[in-house]
C-alpha cells in the first residue's frame, strides 16, 4: 500500500508513506523461508512529512537541513535562491553531510581510518572538498586560514538543542574534531593539487609529442581519488580548464579492481573443508559449558586434517577436533581461545589411548567449535568419548584481563570523556590491549588517574553479576554494546555494579578482587583518531611489578642509592656528563689552537720561483 504526493506536473509522484508486509526470509540459494514472527514495516520518513507540511519542493529545503545550506551559501558568498542546479546540489551535499557528521561525532564516532570512523572521515572530506569547490574559505570569523566546518556545525548544533540536548553538551569536542580533521585534510588536498598539476603537464606534453588530444589516465585519476581524496568532478573540472580530458573507463576499471580486492580481504574463512554443507548437516552446534566448568566429557563428532574430514588420526599429527560439547572458550569478542588437553580412554574407562594438546579454539560454520592441536600420543577416531580439560591457570589470566578491560573502558570514559568509545581489543592470557577513539595522546596525569580508578575498583572486591536478557532490555538498562558486533535476540550482560555494564560473551572473574592489580604498560596512537593502551592484570601484573622491582634493585645497587633517590642521582649523573662533555669540547678547541700556533712558529719562508 502506498500514498503519494501529486506534484501537479503530470509526470512525477513522490512516495511519502508505504507499508511492507514482512513474511519471508530469502536464503542465499534464493529459496523463501517463512519468518517465525511476521510483521508490518511502516515507511514514513520525517523529512518527507516535513516536506509536505512545509510545502517545499524537496527534503533538503525543510527546516531540518535548509538553515545549514543557507549558512554554507553565505560563507561561499552565493544566494541559494539565485544559484544554478550545480551550486544547489553542492549546498545540499554540505547540508546533508554536516548534519550526519555532527550527530555521529556526538555519539562518539571519531574520524579514523577504520570501521565507522572511516565513514565519518569520508563524509567530512566530501564536505571539505565540496565547500572549497564552491569557494568556501576561512572560518567565517575573518580568519582566512581557519576551518569552515566548525561554523557550519554551530548551525547544526543550534538546530539540535531542543531535540537532542546531548549534542549541545558535546559542542566543544564536536567543534574540535571537525577543526582538526579539516585542517589536516586541507594539507592533503594541497599535496594532491600539486600532483595534479604535474600530471596535467605530463598529459599535455605527451599529447603534444604524438598529436593526440591530451587525456589524464584512469590510473592517475584513481590515484588522486584514492590517495588524496580528490573527487572525480574536481579532477575533471581542473583538467578541463587546462584542455585535458580524463579516462573515465580506466578509472572505473581501477575502482572495480579495488572493490574486488576489498571483498577478498574481508572474506575470512577460518575453516576450509571439502564438503562444508555435509559437515553442517552432520555436526550440530557445539554446546559451550565453559562458564560453569573447566572439565567435561564429550564425544568426538568430527576430525579434520588441513580442513579435510577423516575418520581417525594417529600420534604426531596436527588436527582439528569437533566435539558435541566443550568447556573450551572459542576465540571471540577479542578474547583468545583456551588451551588445554583432550584425553581419550579405552572402553569403560580403561587405559588412556590418546592425549591431544589443544593450542587454539576457533568458531566456524556457524557455532561449531574447532579445537586445534596436536596428537601427543596414541590415536583418536570419530565417535570416541573424550575428557576435555582447560588449562585453569591460563583461563584465569584471560578472565582477569577481560574484566580489567571492562573496568578500563569505564575509567577512560570517566577521565577523558564519555564520547570516547572502544575501537577494538585483545584479551590474552598474559596481557590486554584496548583500542579507543581519541584525538590526542593521554597525559601522564591522565594515565595515572585511569590506573588509580581501575585499581580502586579492583580493591572494592565487587561481585560481578551476569544475566541473559532480551537485547532491547539490555540496551534500555544502559548496557554498552561493541559497534559492529552482531547480537542475537538474547544477550549476555556482564555487570560490575556501579562501574560497568556491557554485552559480552567472554569469561570473567566472579569478584574484582581476583584481578589482583592493574598496570598500564604503554599508550600510543595506531591510526588517526585511534589510540591503544596495553596493560597487564592478575598474575601477569604481579610478574610485571616483580620484574620491574628487580631492575630497580639492581639499579639502586649500581648507583648506591635508595629507590626514592634514583631520579635525583640519575639527573646529577646526566648533568655531570653534560659538563664533562662541554669541558672536553673546550679543551679540544684549545688544543687545536695550540697546535696551530706551534705549527705556525715552525713555518719557513720559501722564496717564490720565477714563473715565465
Amino acid at each position: 500500500m502506498r500514498c503519494v504526493q501529486d506534484l501537479n506536473d503530470d509526470s512525477r509522484f513522490i512516495e511519502f508513506y508505504n507499508l511492507v508486509f514482512m513474511q519471508y526470509n530469502k536464503n542465499d540459494d534464493g529459496s523463501l523461508e517463512p519468518l517465525k514472527q511476521k510483521n508490518i514495516d511502516t515507511g514514513m520518513g520525517l523529512e518527507r512529512m516535513a516536506r509536505i507540511l512545509q510545502n517545499v519542493p524537496n527534503n533538503y529545503e525543510t527546516d531540518l537541513i535548509f538553515p545549514i545550506m543557507e549558512k554554507a551559501a553565505s560563507m561561499a558568498l552565493v544566494s541559494y535562491s539565485k544559484a544554478d542546479n550545480a551550486m544547489r546540489t553542492n549546498l545540499k551535499v554540505i547540508g546533508d553531510h554536516m548534519r550526519a557528521v555532527v550527530y555521529l561525532i556526538s555519539d562518539g564516532v571519531i574520524p579514523s581510518n577504520i570501521g565507522r570512523g572511516y565513514v565519518v572521515r569520508r563524509l567530512i572530506r566530501r564536505v571539505v572538498r565540496t565547500g572549497r569547490l564552491i569557494g568556501m574559505r576561512g572560518d567565517g570569523h575573518e580568519n582566512s586560514e581557519g576551518a569552515f566546518l566548525p561554523s557550519l556545525a554551530e548551525t547544526v548544533i543550534s538546530l539540535s538543542s531542543e531535540i537532542d540536548p546531548d549534542v549541545e553538551s558535546r559542542r566543544k569536542s564536536i567543534l574540535g574534531e571537525l577543526q582538526r580533521e579539516e585542517l589536516r585534510f586541507v594539507q592533503t588536498l594541497g599535496r594532491g593539487e600539486k600532483l595534479l598539476d604535474e600530471l596535467l603537464d605530463e598529459a599535455l606534453g605527451s599529447a603534444g609529442d604524438i598529436g593526440d588530444k591530451p587525456c589524464l589516465s584512469g590510473k592517475d585519476v584513481f590515484l588522486l581519488y584514492d590517495t588524496y581524496g580528490f573527487p572525480i568532478e574536481i579532477t575533471a573540472e581542473i583538467a578541463s580548464e587546462r584542455g585535458v580530458t580524463i579516462d573515465m573507463k580506466g578509472f572505473d576499471i581501477e575502482m572495480e579492481n579495488q572493490r574486488k580486492q576489498s571483498q577478498a580481504a574481508h572474506n575470512v574463512i577460518k575453516l576450509s573443508v571439502g564438503n562444508e554443507t555435509e559437515i553442517i548437516k552432520s555436526i550440530p552446534d557445539t554446546e559451550f559449558l565453559g562458564y560453569e566448568s573447566l572439565f567435561a566429557t564429550a564425544v568426538v563428532k568430527g576430525i579434520l586434517i588441513n580442513g579435510n574430514p577423516v575418520e581417525n588420526v594417529s600420534e604426531g599429527t596436527d588436527v582439528e577436533i569437533l566435539l558435541d560439547r566443550t568447556p573450551f572458550y572459542a576465540e571471540s569478542g577479542g578474547q583468545v581461545g583456551d588451551n588445554g588437553f583432550l584425553y581419550v580412554y579405552g572402553e569403560e574407562g580403561g587405559k588412556q589411548n590418546a592425549v591431544i594438546e589443544i593450542k587454539d579454539v576457533q568458531k566456524s560454520l556457524g557455532n561449531i567449535f574447532v579445537h586445534k592441536g596436536t596428537i601427543k600420543q596414541g590415536s583418536v577416531e570419530v565417535g570416541k568419548k573424550i575428557d576435555a580439560a582447560v588449562d585453569g591457570k591460563l583461563r584465569q589470566g584471560a578472565k582477569a584481563h577481560h574484566t580489567a578491560t571492562h573496568l578500563l573502558q569505564s575509567a577512560l570514559k570517566s577521565v577523558i570523556g564519555s564520547e570516547t568509545s572502544q575501537a577494538g581489543s585483545l584479551v590474552a592470557f598474559d596481557r590486554l590491549r584496548f583500542d579507543f577513539s581519541f584525538h590526542r595522546p593521554l597525559t601522564e596525569k591522565e594515565l595515572l588517574e585511569i590506573e588509580s580508578l581501575v585499581n580502586q575498583w579492583i580493591s572494592d572486591a565487587t561481585h560481578l553479576e551476569t544475566n541473559v536478557m532480551a537485547l532491547q532490555d539490555a540496551k534500555n538498562a544502559g548496557a554498552t554494546a561493541m559497534f559492529g558486533e552482531k547480537y542475537g535476540e538474547q544477550v549476555r550482560v556482564v555487570e560490575v555494579p556501579g562501574v560497568s555494564m556491557e554485552l559480552c560473551g567472554g569469561t570473567h572473574v566472579s569478584n574484582t578482587a581476583e584481578i589482583r592489580g592493574f598496570k598500564i604498560i604503554s599508550e600510543q596512537g595506531i591510526a588517526s583518531g585511534v589510540r591503544r593502551i596495553e596493560a597487564v592484570a592478575g598474575d601477569a601484573f604481579v610478574e610485571y611489578v616483580c620484574s620491574r622491582d628487580n631492575y630497580m634493585r639492581h639499579l639502586c645497587s649500581s648507583l648506591k642509592v635508595k629507590a626514592e633517590d634514583v631520579n635525583s642521582r640519575v639527573e646529577t649523573i646526566v648533568e655531570e656528563l653534560r659538563t664533562a662533555r662541554n669541558e672536553a669540547s673546550s679543551l679540544r678547541s684549545k688544543i687545536a689552537v695550540l697546535k696551530a700556533a706551534s705549527l705556525a712558529s715552525k713555518a719557513v719562508l720559501v722564496e717564490p720561483h720565477n714563473v715565465r
